[in-house]
């Protein structure tokens, strides 16, 4: 057995020391950890800029990543693109002049969960790099500008989930009695245990809660489902990972809710041009969702906007109008005009429309995509998948969907909606956007951070209408185009002398099938490609590490060529391997790049990048040894080092 003896002043405390938090930022709750929902305001009039100051724009876009591991901006997201939960980048004005911004940094930025997240490393701009921007003052150099730090609240406790299910839905159905039936959650694996849940108080009684305080371990995932009774599952799998803090899930049961969509009109225009008068008139909604037989009076608010709330299916197409006075000779678009339309949402939300789609201080536009070759090449399935834009125009979030035969355009694979554009909101000319599947930014158009698609109104006085058409993801089967490769990965085990082999999905738009691709395996000091070099010899498809290469990152590269065709070569694309490779001995184990953190720590110590190490003991400063932490066949772990009592350790990594 070959022994590596690491010394490190591994200090144990009970606190955590935070930094100061800056002038220009407020944080609530003023003590959140990285694993709580926060609300981030920024105040541009006490921020230091280098370009341009942010008071008075319409939106304000962060840039930001996360301090772990005693390193700054780690899992970074850009201002132009949104977070991996789905959460836009966009601050958005309040009334004191502010920005603010609601986002929970654990699913939005991915850290590995049970990670020690010190603080927000951050910079804002309008939308543009290097237009208008927010930084912080760097007193150490004025009047220069430095990268905004925000300090977190790190509270080490035990792992506690906290669960929050509403049957609402499920008691509207018949399927569950609040007056006889109980509500479990039952962990399964790789914890079995179930809690019953407590009934909420109104106005939530639906909503029943409880707590798993108890034999959870940090970092670990866990499955489970609520049950009604002791025999009755929901048939949705879930999972929750336990971190150092109370998680909480907040979910429907079977994931199915009561989703209350508010339809809003505009009638300010109306009322200006006479056709409408407040006092007499009243409004209403003829559509599928009422059997087109019209609704109640719609409810009067300020500004002449007349609103109603109607409780949609998820997934199901409405098709709508509105009306003066209930009567289709008074309805938006007459003699036969289109209907409106819409797809039941997957949570609340509000639609807001102007009358007859008029408003002189807006400018209409279409959009329309071309669905033929995604639909073709399997990509999406217009029976259970739909198209969405996520732009300026909505706050790069937008509840807007493309319909495929949308009035009067005939069912051709190609989607279009219809939008009033607000130019005084995006900041005038031009508009910015992207299409998706689903609602999905993971799915969108030029995924990883490529660009966004840009179209300049144009002016509508001599009648012009604003047209945007295009392929998805430019996608057009008639022009020639380079094959592509996508979804690269990596397999086999990453030690020296095993055997590794690159994996790849190939596509040609054009249909020509592959020919002979190329190949190159590439090292590197870390993920980012630093210090980056080809390995000669290294072209084929398979890889076999040698010492060379042990402690270092490797990558495996596909340059796609077609067999045939106008446009044989795609571009190269690379794919880093998510650790370093390990070694085989004493010094090749601290190549490898072990790593822990944080160092001094309160609570959970983690350990990754462990390689081919078995065990870890930990000793007092007196040689005794005070705890083991096995792990043998794994890459990551952790130990809780709240029963060690203050003091400096030495750890032992035992390959």
């Amino acid at each position: 057995m070959k022994r590596l003896l690491v010394v490190i002043t591994l200090v144990v405390f009970s606190g955590f020391a935070f930094g100061q938090m800056p002038a220009a930022i407020t944080i609530s709750p003023s003590n959140a950890t990285a694993y709580d929902q926060i609300t981030l305001t920024l105040n541009a009039t006490a921020a230091c800029f280098q370009d341009g100051s942010l008071v008075g724009v319409p939106l304000v876009y962060m840039h930001s990543g996360v301090t772990y591991g005693g390193n700054n901006w780690q899992d970074v997201v850009e201002y132009n693109s949104v977070g991996h939960d789905g959460t836009p980048t966009t601050l958005t004005p309040n009334l004191d002049g502010t920005f603010s911004i609601t986002f929970t940094p654990f699913t939005y930025y991915d850290f590995p969960p049970g990670t020690v997240v010190t603080q927000l490393c951050a910079v804002f701009n309008d939308g543009q790099w290097g237009s208008k921007d927010a930084r912080d003052f760097d007193a150490a150099n004025p009047p220069n500008c430095k990268d905004f730090f925000i300090p977190l609240s790190y509270t080490s406790s035990e792992p506690k989930f906290h669960f929050i299910v509403n049957m609402e839905k499920i008691a509207n159905e018949g399927g569950f009695d609040p007056l006889s039936d109980a509500v479990w959650v039952h962990l399964q694996s790789p914890l079995d245990t179930a809690v019953e849940l407590a009934p909420g108080v109104p106005p939530d009684v639906y909503k029943y809660s409880g707590m798993i305080e108890s034999g959870l371990d940090s970092g670990v995932t866990y499955q489970y489902k609520f049950r009604i009774n002791t025999d009755v599952y929901e048939t949705v799998d879930r999972e929750i990972t336990a971190v150092p803090c109370t998680t909480t899930a907040d979910v429907w049961w079977n994931d199915e809710a009561i989703n209350s969509t508010t339809f809003k009109v505009d009638m300010s225009y109306m009322v200006e041009l006479g056709v409408f008068d407040t006092v007499t008139d009243f409004m209403d909604i003829a559509g599928s969702m009422n059997g087109w037989a019209g609704s109640a009076h719609m409810t009067q608010e300020a500004n002449s906007v007349y609103s109603i709330d109607y409780q949609l299916d998820q997934g199901t197409i409405y098709e709508y109008k509105f009306r003066i006075n209930g009567d289709w000779n008074t309805s938006e678009f007459p003699s036969g005009g289109p209907n409106r339309m819409m797809r039941g949402p997957n949570a609340p939300t509000t639609i807001n429309h102007f009358y007859d789609d008029y408003n002189p201080a807006t400018v209409p536009m279409l959009f329309n995509c071309n669905m033929s070759y995604q639909i073709t090449a399997g990509h999406f399935d217009p029976s259970s998948d739909y198209l969405d834009i996520a732009g300026n125009i909505n706050g790069w979030g937008g509840y807007d969907v493309l319909f495929d035969g949308l009035p009067p355009y005939p069912v051709d694979s190609i989607f279009s909606i219809k939008k009033l554009i607000d130019t005084s909101y995006i900041g005038g000319s031009p508009v910015e956007f992207k299409f998706r599947f689903n609602g999905d930014w993971n799915t969108s158009e030029f995924p990883g951070g490529g660009p966004n698609r840009k179209y300049d109104l144009l002016d509508t006085a001599g009648g012009v209408t604003n047209v945007f058409d295009c392929w998805y993801d430019d996608k057009d089967p008639s022009i020639p185009t380079p094959p592509w490769a996508y979804n690269l990965a990596i397999q086999g085990t990453l030690l020296v002398g095993e055997t590794l082999t690159g994996s790849y999905t190939y596509e040609d738009v054009n249909g020509d099938p592959e020919g002979v691709s190329l190949y190159q395996w590439y090292w590197a000091d870390d993920q980012g490609g630093t210090n980056e070099t080809a390995i000669q010899g290294a072209t084929a498809i398979t890889f076999v590490p040698t010492a060379s290469e042990a402690g270092k990152f490797v990558a495996f590269e596909v340059t796609p060529v077609a067999a045939s065709g106008d446009s044989l070569v795609g571009k190269p694309v690379k794919k880093y391997s998510d650790s370093k490779v390990g070694g085989v001995g004493i010094n090749d184990i601290t190549a490898s790049g072990v790593t822990f953190y944080p160092n001094p720590v309160s609570g959970y110590l983690t350990f990754e990048n462990l390689g081919t190490t078995q065990r870890i003991e930990i000793y007092s400063i007196m040689g005794q040894k005070m705890a083991t932490v096995e792990t043998k066949n794994l890459a990551r772990a952790s130990y809780n080092t709240s029963q060690l009592v203050p003091g400096v350790y030495f750890m032992k990594f035992i390959a």
